[in-house]
């Protein structure tokens, strides 16, 4: 493995089950647009995690037919949800377009 090099797998768990924030650097991709290529560097990063309204039942509990059409798919899309520093805005990164977490080289083996 390369020196000062983090796996993907560690890269996606560490985002999930961490608690603390951390730094990204990405490729920009919009498939629609047909724009990117772009190499964006982000800092103290958290995975964006829904907050729910007052009395709003979590989306196990939820029916089908209303939570369906709002899943994110984001393990079929390979894209994560990402909120930047202090900000609120949420934005989508594609996990094969991350070239760095926290300081190292993110590898796919």
């Amino acid at each position: 493995m390369i020196a000062n090099s983090v796996r993907l797998t560690e890269v996606l768990r560490q985002m999930e089950e961490g608690e603390e924030r951390f730094s990204i650097r990405f490729v920009t991709a919009d498939k629609r647009r047909k724009t990117g290529g772009k190499i964006e560097e982000w800092h103290r990063c958290q995975l964006s995690r829904r907050r729910l309204a007052v009395g709003e039942k979590p989306r196990a509990q939820r029916p089908a037919e209303e939570s369906a059409s709002r899943l994110p798919a984001h393990y079929q899309n390979a894209t994560r949800n990402i909120v930047q520093g202090k900000s609120s805005q949420v934005r989508k990164v594609h996990i094969w377009l991350i070239l760095e977490f926290n300081g190292q080289t993110v590898v796919l083996g």
